[in-house]
This record gives C-alpha cells, structure tokens and sequence, in this order.
C-alpha cells in the first residue's frame, strides 16, 4: 500500500519550482516509489540478457531504490546503471533513474531516461498507473526543457489515462504547458478540470490565479487565490506564493488593509525567500 498523501504531494519526490511567467509554480506527479517496487514485472530481456541477468537487474534496481531513500544518491544512480546495463528494457530502471534526474534539477538527463521509460512500458503493452505517472513526469520534464509543445501529447494522454491515481496533477501540468505556449483559455479548462477532480489542489487554483491576473480579471484571481490558500490546511502554512500573489491582486484592487495583511503573513512565512523578499518590499514602499 502507498502512504496517505495531500492532494498537493506527489510522493515521495513532490518539487516545486520557480518558472518565469509571473511566478508560475511547476508540480509533478511521481510514482510513489512503494508502488513501483510492487509493480515491477521481469522483461524478456534486452539483446543478449539472460534470464540470471535480468533477475540481477531486477536486484540491483530494488538496491537502487533503497539506497535512494536512504539518501545515498551517487550509490543509486551506480546500481542504476548497473541494472540497465544488465538488463536494457528494465524500464523501472530508467524511470527511477529519471526521478533521481529531476530531483538533482538535470531535465536534460532525466527526459531522456523518462522517455526511454515510456517507451519500454508501451512496447511491453504495460498499461496502468506506473505509465500513467510516468507519463506526467516525463511531460513535467518537456516543460521544464521549454519543450512545451512536445510535453502537451504525454501530458494529456496521462490526465486522460483511466488508471491514473492523481490525474488532477496531470491536468495541473498541462494547464502548465498550456501557460507556456500562451493557450491561456485551454490552461484555463485544464485547471478547471483538475480541481474538479481534485477541490483540496491548491496549486491548481494557484495558477489560475496566475492566469487571471494576465487577464486582468482581478476579482476571479483572488476568489482563486484565496480557495488556493484555503483548500487543503498543508497550504495555509506553507503556500507563501499564494499570499505574495493574493496581496498584489488586492493592492491593485484598492483594498489596502487586506493587500498588507497578505504581505505580513507572506514575509512571517519566510523573509529570505525570493516571495519573502518581494514581500518586504511592498510593505516597504507601502510605509
């Protein structure tokens, strides 16, 4: 079984970035790795892998993703190695090797591994949640890479995917493609979906948040906003983006007093961060 998880979590290697546009916050979904250790199936083997060489695979991936949770990320990417040189189609391999990727802020390097990932599962005829989630990382790295018209396809047919476990992150991050391009109305309708499926995602009314204030629609993005700060109790606390964002909306509607209490308790979350320091700055000027 896999823990209990926020809406707002992607365990156990939930990330959130900073990308341009306005503060845009990136948010993927990946396999919790309980799951993908029980739904490891043996391949047939690459060229020239043996039976014996795919059940060393097979160890030495499991290896892997101890060593992984236990912090020693050198050694896991090592037995990583390892495993996919033993075995070519252990795609397990290569999507944790992916995770492991993104986590260390190397797109480049886990897209590719992601990628490979996908493929295997897909040549293998396995469908179910493991390629449904892989399929939103690997789109989450696209859109990490700028890639953001190529991430549209895998993001799409994840949030679609019937055995997705979260396909409201999945709809989340093809809102984020979608912000990328410039297709605000279709990010829009993505968004709308996912806290459909999802009313506690806060990162979702967070970014249409986001959206409408590019649309100057003032009042809708802080009643998004503010279900953003509210929709889940993991938010209020530590969603400090959401305060810095609801407190400009309401400094440009003229309600002071509330713009300045959103600024407070944004600078009381965190005066060092880049949100803090925007923060400090408004109340600054405001004085």
């Amino acid at each position: 079984m896999t823990e209990a998880r926020s809406p707002n979590e992607a365990d156990p290697l939930t990330d959130l970035h900073a990308l341009g546009r306005s503060r845009i916050l990136r948010f993927g979904s990946l396999v919790s790795l309980t799951a993908l250790l029980s739904t490891v199936v043996p391949s047939c083997g690459g060229a020239g892998a043996t039976p014996e060489d795919v059940e060393r695979s097979r160890r030495e991936f499991q290896l892997a993703a101890t060593l992984r949770q236990e912090g020693s990320v050198p050694a896991a990417i090592e037995r990583l190695r390892r495993a996919m040189e033993l075995d070519p189609e252990n795609a397990e391999a290569e999507l944790l090797m992916g995770y492991i990727q993104m986590e260390r802020h190397d797109a480049a390097s886990a897209e590719a591994h992601l990628r490979r990932g996908v493929e295997l599962l897909i040549t293998a005829n396995r469908e179910g949640a493991t390629l449904a989630e892989a399929r939103n990382i690997w789109g989450l790295s696209l859109v990490t890479l700028d890639r953001c018209q190529d991430a549209i396809e895998p993001l799409r047919a994840s949030a679609m995917d019937e055995l997705n476990r979260a396909p409201h992150l999945a709809w989340g991050n093809l809102a984020l493609a979608q912000i990328c391009l410039e297709h605000d109305p279709a990010a829009l309708r993505a968004l709308e979906q996912a806290v459909r499926m999802q009313p506690r995602f806060c990162v979702g009314y967070f970014r249409m948040g986001q959206v409408y204030l590019g649309q100057e629609r003032l009042d809708d993005a802080d009643r998004v906003l503010t279900q953003a700060i509210e929709a889940d109790p993991s938010c209020t606390e530590s969603y400090q983006e959401a305060y810095a964002l609801r407190g400009e909306v309401r400094a440009r509607l003229g309600r002071r007093e509330e713009a300045l209490s959103d600024f407070e308790h944004c600078v009381e979350l965190g005066a060092r961060s880049a949100a803090g320091q925007s923060c400090q700055h408004f109340l600054e000027e405001s004085n």
